[in-house]
């Protein structure tokens, strides 16, 4: 019989809570992103003639940190499920060893 393993739900759920901080920090290079695609002066006077050049590049980087973000969002509730699955498995589990238990006049 294999020596099995152990999941603390808790840290599970503390990597969730990490994915998520991550994705806040998307979220504030997407509205620095918003805000500099919005603002005609956001590269200055001088350089004010690269916004168009790199009009079509900013929209693909603002299309790939969306995506990162919502991968980040889908991951930390898929840990979440897993820490929750995790934690009833072995309340289940404990639940049917007490029941054992006392059947065997434990």
């Amino acid at each position: 019989m294999g020596t099995g393993f152990n999941v603390e739900p808790e840290e599970l759920r503390q990597h969730a809570r990490n994915l998520e901080a991550l994705k806040e920090r998307f979220d504030a290079v997407m509205n620095a992103s918003a805000y500099i695609e919005q603002d005609d002066e956001a590269y200055g006077t001088l350089c004010g003639w690269i916004s168009g050049c790199l009009e079509e590049r900013h929209q693909k980087q603002d299309e790939i940190t969306a995506y990162l973000a919502e991968n980040f969002t889908i991951a930390a509730n898929a840990l979440r499920a897993a820490a929750d699955d995790y934690e009833a498995s072995d309340s289940e589990s404990q639940s049917a060893f007490a029941e054992l238990q006392d059947r065997l006049g434990g």
